[in-house]
């Protein structure tokens, strides 16, 4: 059989706790339970009050007694508050007419007539703007190359659109430029 020559990886065993410690947690949880006992078996003590506290406590009962010996009838408080008279003096009454909501005019929702076209890019080479068309087919977009001649150079444009609304246009713009095309946005005259 080979030898296994794999270095065997050293590891560090926890150090068991020493049995000093286990004897100070013992004597510690003992020490704690015989003090409680020494607690149960002592006779409950008096609390002595001293002469002053004593003659407080008289004092304040005695005014108790005689304040609850004499209820004020509610005839001779007065109110701390008159917003309870004033509020009813102050109520308005509406008019059924002015409660009911005016008739709900119809205003005409805005309608977009404009319409636009993006631009993903324009080409010197006829083969670059046909890839470009195929990878904005990919997204579902129809796109279409237009040939035009600028200062004697032929350039193809790679369009798509025209659409409707703003909206579209920007689910449009959000799609190519996810998928790392830099388009530009124009508005059809």
């Amino acid at each position: 059989m080979p030898a296994d020559y794999k270095s065997h990886v050293n590891r560090k065993k926890k150090k068991p706790m020493s049995g000093f410690v286990w004897m100070l947690s013992g004597l510690a949880i003992g020490l704690f339970i015989a003090f409680l006992v020494y607690l149960d078996k002592q006779p409950p003590t008096d609390i002595s009050f001293s002469d002053a506290v004593k003659t407080e406590l008289d004092r304040i009962k005695q005014h108790n007694t005689n304040t609850s010996a004499k209820p004020e009838t509610p005839a001779q408080q007065e109110p701390k508050f008159n917003f309870y008279t004033i509020l009813p003096e102050l109520e308005v009454l509406i008019p059924e007419d002015e409660i009911r909501p005016p008739a709900s005019k119809k205003t005409p929702s805005r309608v977009d007539s404009k319409r636009y076209i993006l631009q993903a890019g324009s080409f010197r080479n006829r083969q670059d703007a046909e890839k470009l068309k195929a990878t904005v087919a990919l997204l579902g977009l129809e796109a279409s190359i237009n040939q035009v001649s600028i200062e004697n150079e032929q350039w193809h444009r790679v369009r798509i659109g025209p659409v409707n609304s703003r909206r579209e246009l920007n689910h449009n713009l959000n799609l190519l430029q996810h998928n790392n095309i830099n388009a530009m946005a124009m508005e059809l005259k």
